[in-house]
C-alpha cells in the first residue's frame, strides 16, 4: 500500500501512529511541549518536575546571580547527591567530595588578618558547583538508562525509562536552544523507546510484547550524547553558566538561551485580588475619559516598559503591586527571602544596578502613595516621579521612559486611595463606637512615650495619626541589623499603617508575619515593659487602624473587570495617534494582546473561549498593521475588537 510518505521522519510518524499506546502519546506531547513553555506573569500551575530536574534548574539559575544565595545552592546539590547515592554509591561519594571542595572555594574562611577575595571565590565556586551539578545529573540519567538490562521485566523497564526521561527534563530549558538538532533527535528516541514497551491488552485482546532490544537501541543515542558532552563537564569562564555540549557537532555556539524563572517561583496574581479604589472613579469620572490615568494604568500593567528579562517573563509593576497594593505570593528563589518580596538590586533584572548584596525588600502597599513621601524603603527619593523612573530603568533594565508614560503613571498612582475605615475619625483617632476595648487601650499605649525608645519617643511620634500615620522621615530602629551604626545609616522611611491589616508580612524585609509579631518586636527591641494584655491591646489597635471596608474583592472571577480595564487602555489609542506616539501605540497593543492572552482562560463558560480567541486575533492583526505603518488597517482591527467585545460583553465573565 502506497501512502505517499517518503521521508524517514514521515515513515517514522506513520509507524509510531500505529504502534503507540495512549500513554506514550501523552509522553510524546509532554516532551515536545514542556521545553517551550511560554513565560508569563499569569502562569498556570507550575510544571511538575522530577526533584533532581527541579534542583538542577534552580541551582543553574542561582549560580548565575550576583550575589549567590549559597544555602539554597548547597541544599539542592545535596538533594542531587542523595538521589545519586540510591543508584550509584561510588559516584555519590565522588560527588560528595567534590561538593565539599566547591563549598570551601565558594565560601573561604580568612586566616589571621588575611581576608579572602570573595569576588574571586564566588566566581570560582560558582564554576565548580555548576560543573559538578551538571556531571551529577548526567551520572544519574546514565545510571537510570544503564539499569535497563537484557533480563529486565516490563514494569522495571517502564519505571527506569520514565525516571530517566524525567531527569532528562533538567536540560529542557537549555538544550533545545544550544543544540536543537540533537534535542529533536533525542525526543524521537524517547518516543520510539516508549512505543516499544508493549501492552498487556484488555481481557487478553490486543496484547503486544515489549521489544527490549529496540528500547536499548533508542536509549543508546541519548546515553552516548550525555556521556560525550557532560560526564566530564567543566564550565568555562563565559558570562553565563549553561550546559554547553561542546563535543556535539550540532552545538550552536552563538545560541541565545532565554531566561526562565527557576522552579519554586510564583509570580501569579493574588486571588481574590486586593480591592483597588481609584479617586477619580469615586468622584464619578470614567477612566476612558481621563487619558493620562488610563495611559498610566496601561503602563502599570505592562511588561513592555521594562527591559529584558522582565519583558519576556511578563513582569510588570502589577506583578508585585497587585491592583496597586501588594502580592503576598510573590517569590523567586535566589531573589526572595520571604514571600511577598524580592531583591530588586540583584544582577538578574538589571545587572548594571547590582549592588552585590542579597537584600530583598518586602513589596510596599501603594495605597495613598501621594501622601507618603519620601519613596523607597530607605526614603531615598523625594519625588514619586524620580522613584518610578528608577524602578523602570535601574531595577528592571528598561529604556528611558517617554515623558508621557511618566506623566500617565504618576497621574494613575496619585489616584490610589486608602480603604475607607469607619473605625477611624478624620483626625486619625479611633472611633470608640466602632472598636473593641482592647483597641482603645492599645491607642493609649501607641501614644505613650517610652524612655528607652529612640530617646523618649512614642509609636505616634513617627506614625502620626493626624498625618496618615507617617512623619515623612527616616529612622534607624535597628531592624536592619545595623543598630550600632550612626543614626543616618540604615535609616528607613516611616510606612503608613493605614490598610496595613491586608498587607502582611511586615518590616522592610518581610521578616515579621503578623501585626502581633510587630508589637512583640518593638517590646523586645526597646524594653517597653509591655505585658501580655498590653501586647493584645496594641495589636488590636494596629489592626483597627489597618482595617478597611472590603480589603479583598469578593470573587475570584476577574475576566469581566479585566476586559473593562482593557477597554480603558485602548481608549488612549486615538490621542496617541494624534500625537504621533508610534512607540507608545506599540506598547499599548502589545500590552493588551498579552493581557487578553493571559486572562481569556479565566472565562467561566469555556464555550465562549472562541470569542476571546477572535478578539485576541483582531488585536494581533492590529499590532501587525501598526508595525507595518498601515493606520487604516489598525483602526479597523481595533474597531472590530471593540465590536466583538460590545456584542458579547454579557457572556464574557
Amino acid at each position: 500500500m502506497k501512502c505517499g510518505l517518503k521521508t524517514p521522519g514521515a515513515r517514522l510518524a506513520l509507524r509510531v501512529k500505529h504502534s503507540l499506546t495512549i500513554s506514550a502519546w501523552l509522553l510524546a506531547a509532554g516532551l515536545l511541549v514542556m521545553s517551550f513553555r511560554p513565560a508569563s506573569a499569569h502562569i498556570v500551575p507550575p510544571e511538575e518536575l522530577h526533584p533532581v530536574a527541579e534542583s538542577y534548574r534552580r541551582v543553574s539559575f542561582i549560580l548565575n546571580l550576583n550575589p549567590v544565595l549559597w544555602p539554597q545552592v548547597w541544599s539542592d546539590m545535596e538533594r542531587i547527591q542523595k538521589a545519586l547515592g540510591a543508584v550509584d554509591l561510588p559516584g555519590a561519594k565522588k560527588y560528595s567530595a567534590e561538593l565539599a571542595t566547591a563549598k570551601r572555594v565558594a565560601q573561604p574562611v580568612g586566616r589571621g588578618d588575611e581576608e579572602p577575595d570573595m569576588v574571586v571565590a564566588r566566581k570560582n565556586g560558582s564554576r565548580l558547583a555548576f560543573s559538578l551539578v551538571t556531571r551529577g545529573v548526567t551520572s544519574l540519567l546514565i545510571s537510570r538508562l544503564d539499569g535497563i538490562k537484557a533480563d529486565s521485566n516490563r514494569e522495571e523497564v517502564k519505571s527506569r525509562l520514565n525516571e530517566a526521561r524525567r531527569v532528562f527534563q533538567a536540560f529542557a530549558e537549555t538544550l533545545p536552544h544550544l543544540d536543537p538538532e540533537a534535542w529533536k533527535r533525542m525526543q524521537i528516541h524517547w518516543l520510539e523507546a516508549s512505543s516499544h514497551l508493549g501492552a498487556a491488552g484488555v481481557m487478553g485482546v490486543g496484547a503486544r510484547p515489549m521489544d527490549l532490544g529496540k528500547i536499548r537501541e533508542n536509549t543508546a543515542f541519548i546515553r552516548r550524547y550525555f556521556h560525550a558532552n557532560f560526564s566530564g563537564f567543566r564550565a568555562g569562564k563565559e558570562h553565563r553558566f549553561l550546559p554547553r555540549p561542546v563535543a556535539s557537532e550540532t552545538y550552536v555556539e552563538t545560541a541565545k538561551v532565554p531566561w526562565r524563572l527557576p522552579p519554586g517561583s510564583d509570580i501569579n496574581k493574588q486571588l481574590p485580588r486586593p480591592r483597588q479604589i481609584l479617586g477619580m472613579a469615586e468622584r464619578g469620572a470614567s477612566e476612558a475619559e481621563t487619558f493620562l490615568i488610563a495611559l498610566g494604568d496601561m503602563a502599570f500593567d505592562s511588561a513592555e516598559i521594562f527591559g529584558e528579562p522582565a519583558r519576556s517573563l511578563g513582569v510588570s509593576c502589577n506583578t508585585c503591586h497587585n491592583k496597586g497594593v501588594t502580592n503576598p505570593k510573590l517569590f523567586i528563589p535566589g531573589l526572595s527571602r520571604e514571600k511577598g518580596g524580592m531583591d530588586v538590586s540583584n544582577s538578574f533584572f538589571a545587572g548594571h544596578a547590582n549592588n552585590g548584596l542579597h537584600d530583598p525588600l518586602d513589596t510596599p502597599d501603594l495605597r495613598g502613595i501621594r501622601f507618603t513621601a519620601p519613596y523607597g524603603r530607605n526614603g531615598r527619593f523625594a519625588s514619586l516621579r524620580e522613584f518610578v523612573r528608577n524602578v523602570i530603568v535601574n531595577e528592571f533594565n528598561g529604556p528611558e521612559p517617554d515623558p508621557m508614560i511618566m506623566d500617565g503613571m504618576i497621574a494613575y498612582m496619585n489616584e490610589f486611595e486608602f480603604l475607607p475605615n469607619p473605625k477611624l475619625k478624620k483626625s486619625g483617632k479611633l472611633n470608640p463606637g466602632k472598636v473593641s476595648e482592647a483597641a482603645l487601650r492599645g491607642e493609649k499605649i501607641f501614644n505613650r512615650k517610652f524612655p528607652l525608645m529612640m530617646g523618649g519617643m512614642s509609636c505616634a511620634s513617627c506614625h502620626i495619626p493626624s498625618a496618615n500615620f507617617v512623619d515623612h522621615k527616616r529612622h534607624n530602629i535597628g531592624s536592619t541589623g545595623e543598630g550600632n551604626q550612626p543614626f543616618h545609616v540604615g535609616g528607613l522611611d516611616t510606612p503608613t499603617l493605614l490598610s496595613s491589616k491586608f498587607t502582611a508580612p511586615y518590616f522592610h524585609d518581610g521578616s515579621l508575619p503578623t501585626l502581633r509579631a510587630v508589637s512583640e518586636w518593638f517590646n523586645r527591641q526597646f524594653n517597653l515593659g509591655l505585658n501580655r494584655e498590653d501586647i493584645v491591646g496594641l495589636t488590636s489597635y494596629l489592626e483597627a487602624v489597618g482595617d478597611g471596608v472590603q480589603g479583598i474583592e469578593d470573587t475570584v472571577y476577574t475576566l469581566e473587570s479585566e476586559l473593562e480595564e482593557f477597554k480603558f487602555f485602548l481608549s488612549t489609542y486615538e490621542r496617541l495617534k494624534q500625537r504621533k506616539k508610534k512607540e507608545l501605540i506599540t506598547i499599548l497593543l502589545k500590552t493588551v494582546v498579552r493581557e487578553v492572552q493571559a486572562h481569556k482562560w479565566d472565562v467561566q463558560d469555556k464555550g465562549n473561549l472562541p470569542i476571546l480567541n477572535e478578539m485576541e486575533k483582531k488585536l494581533n492583526e492590529a499590532l501587525r498593521a501598526h508595525l507595518a505603518g498601515d493606520v487604516k488597517m489598525t483602526d479597523g482591527k481595533i474597531a472590530a475588537y471593540h465590536a466583538l467585545y460590545q456584542e458579547n460583553q454579557d457572556k464574557l465573565k
